[in-house]
């Protein structure tokens, strides 16, 4: 299989705004006119969106794709790649001898199913911060990727990318990365929990409208470190805690300034049998947004575009 960034290079260099390849079941491209009335976007609410088709190595639809979104928990599958690049760590609870060996095996399966904030915290760290997004923006191949600025090295969700790298990413990840962290990942993101760590439901987006297999690394930010009581979601399951003290990272400032607060959710994955589909949707919404509106708006997006997306189920 030829690389993801080829693709890219024969779908995207005639991109504009949007463009829609031909899917398995379409007789041509659709027009940007015609895309306007298959995929809604509320008035007020930004999306850049893609699906890439592994099996025809082509993309069968894109909106925007090269336009930067802040990152949110999405670059943990950026932390996550590289921290088992960088160390080779032991993946298996049974072949694990210590106990650090076995915190940081949960640590990262958390990280990845539940989206928990502080275990990508503290891989942050230990990567060198921004490092890790500098090694991995030259390692896979991503131009619209950047880390925070220097300023702001200890939030990693400041980190930016595009549609397009976000499908290049899971590309790396499945097609070029060891066979053992791509099992890792991939199964981990297959297992994702319904209740993220912080108490979100996570369950927006490719969950709501696809049936399974599926795999997904959801992200947002925005919302305020506080979650509604009629919102909180709870599941019967034993939390991590903080395994290694205070680290000086977090996703975002509690304050942050007026270009980073837009309200964002993010619904990333894989869709199919053997993974044929990468589906990447971004969205980012008006200050008033709540996240019950923020959350059935991505999931209609995503819904619009499963006829894109090559024997997915509904």
């Amino acid at each position: 299989m030829r690389l993801l960034s080829a693709g890219l290079a024969s779908v995207l260099v005639c991109v504009a705004t949007v463009v829609i390849g031909s899917s398995p079941a379409a007789a041509g491209p659709v027009s940007a006119e015609d895309l306007g009335s298959l995929v809604v976007v509320p008035s007020g609410v930004t999306t850049s969106f893609a699906v890439y088709d592994r099996e025809q190595e082509d993309f069968s639809v894109v909106r925007d794709p090269h336009v930067r979104f802040r990152t949110a928990s999405v670059v943990k599958l950026l932390i996550a790649l590289d921290y088992l690049l960088q160390h080779d760590p032991v993946l298996d609870l049974e072949q694990a001898t210590t106990d650090e060996q076995r915190m940081d095996i949960l640590a990262l399966r958390t990280m990845l199913r539940g989206s928990w904030d502080y275990a990508a915290s503290v891989f942050w760290v230990r990567g060198g911060f921004t490092d890790i997004v500098n090694r991995m923006t030259t390692l896979i191949g991503l131009p619209d990727t950047s880390p925070p600025v220097p300023e702001q090295r200890g939030f990693w969700g400041y980190t930016v990318t595009s549609a397009a790298d976000a499908a290049k990413i899971y590309h790396y990840i499945l097609d070029v990365a060891p066979t053992k962290y791509r099992d890792f990942i991939i199964g981990n993101l297959h297992a994702s929990t319904r209740c993220a760590e912080d108490g979100r439901d996570q369950s927006f987006g490719i969950p709501q409208v696809f049936a399974r297999p599926w795999g997904v690394k959801q992200g947002w930010s925005g919302w305020g470190a506080t979650v509604p009581d009629d919102q909180r979601c709870f599941e019967d399951r034993a939390g991590m805690g903080e395994f290694a003290g205070p680290v000086h990272a977090m996703k975002e400032e509690p304050n942050p300034p007026p270009d980073l607060v837009s309200p964002l959710l993010h619904t990333t994955g894989t869709i199919g049998q053997g993974e044929r589909s990468i589906v990447v949707v971004f969205t980012t919404y008006p200050t008033h947004t709540t996240w019950p509106q923020a959350a059935a708006t991505i999931t209609r997006l995503c819904r619009s575009l499963s006829p894109f997306v090559p024997d997915a189920r509904t």
